[in-house]
């Protein structure tokens, strides 16, 4: 459609005029902002049988700032994890904590973030992330992943939507990127990024349609919901597909875990 044709369309131009004052209405209107999530604020310690989980704890030592799985950080005299104080002769023993420190310095301090490493167990190689960021009573904890992905050097090469059976018969749907991420001439990593939003009472794979259904709670019920960014990332093979099913077994079951929608999704 030309840009004439578009504007001389009314259908065109009053979507775009609800869209512009919805997304306006998510930030100004003063409405009841409740602390009803769709997500638990706890990531399962098993999915299933095949995958073990690791929490990842993050060092807020700004010299330092490395993650680590609790298995490999002991719990100390007081009964507490911190970071070693003599990793790479660098002095440290700094608080750590489940959000990287430049989450925790840039985000709303009431944001709750979860993160956890699965690994096969047929195949102990194989490990994905997951993370969960709910937002607090400020809203704006969650932006557009793309973001910090191009902020961390990767490049996205496609982006693609899948289906993700349930074991209900429902159907979740997730966005997922592949990115690629270049250390050097000799080594170049591929991955994927998958992720969904879960609200209160539901779900979606695309970041606008989130911002809508935000708006519209506040227009029309009066509320502000917490919205809670699901995602699964790990390595992929560019000559296959497989890192598709793989996603499909981990979200399917993690999701029906830590959703607390009674229809799910």
């Amino acid at each position: 459609m030309s840009k004439a044709g578009f504007l001389k369309n009314p259908f065109w131009v009053l979507g775009c005029l609800f869209l512009i004052t919805a997304l306006f209405l998510v930030f100004t209107v003063d409405v009841t902002a409740t602390n009803e999530a769709g997500v638990r604020e706890k990531l399962p310690e098993n999915l299933g049988t095949q995958w073990h989980g690791e929490d990842v704890l993050f060092c807020q030592t700004p010299s330092c700032t490395r993650s680590w799985l609790t298995r490999d950080v002991p719990l100390n005299e007081d009964g507490i994890r911190v970071c070693p104080e003599n990793w790479q002769h660098e002095p440290c023993g700094g608080e750590l904590l489940t959000m990287a420190l430049g989450e925790r310095l840039v985000l709303p301090k009431d944001t709750v973030i979860l993160k956890k490493q699965y690994i096969k167990q047929s195949d102990p190689e194989n490990t994905v992330f997951t993370s969960v960021v709910l937002s607090g009573k400020d809203r704006s904890s969650i932006h557009r992943p793309e973001v910090c992905l191009d902020a961390q050097g990767n490049i996205i090469k496609d982006s693609i939507t899948i289906s993700i059976p349930l074991e209900n018969g429902n159907t979740l749907k997730a966005q997922v990127l592949l990115i690629n991420k270049t250390y050097s001439e000799e080594y170049t990593r591929y991955g994927y990024y998958a992720y969904f939003f879960v609200g209160k009472d539901r779900t979606t794979h695309l970041h606008i349609e989130r911002l809508l259904w935000m708006s519209l709670d506040r227009i029309f019920r009066n509320v502000s919901h917490r919205w809670a960014y699901i995602s699964v990332s790990g390595e992929r093979n560019p000559d296959n597909t497989d890192y598709v099913e793989e996603i499909r077994d981990v979200v399917s079951k993690l999701y029906p875990q830590i959703s607390l929608i009674e229809s799910q999704p």
